[in-house]
């Protein structure tokens, strides 16, 4: 039933397009920011399940924990 609804819309076939188009440049834009990512920040992110919660004095960006 709900498939006659949709089919007797006008203008139903362009939904697709944009769906795809939607799909397409979001893995674009996740694509180039994972490209883009500094190699710090990734080394960061890397080492931080085996941090252990201690602070590190040598690194000053890092905001301090109470």
């Amino acid at each position: 039933m709900e498939e006659k609804i949709i089919c007797s819309m006008s203008g139903v076939g362009i939904y697709g397009v944009i769906s795809i188009c939607i799909f397409v440049v979001f893995f674009t834009g996740t694509f180039l920011w994972a490209f883009s990512l500094k190699k710090n920040y990734l080394n960061h992110m890397q080492d931080l399940p085996l941090d252990g919660g201690e602070k590190n004095s040598t690194d000053k960006n890092q905001p301090t924990r109470l």
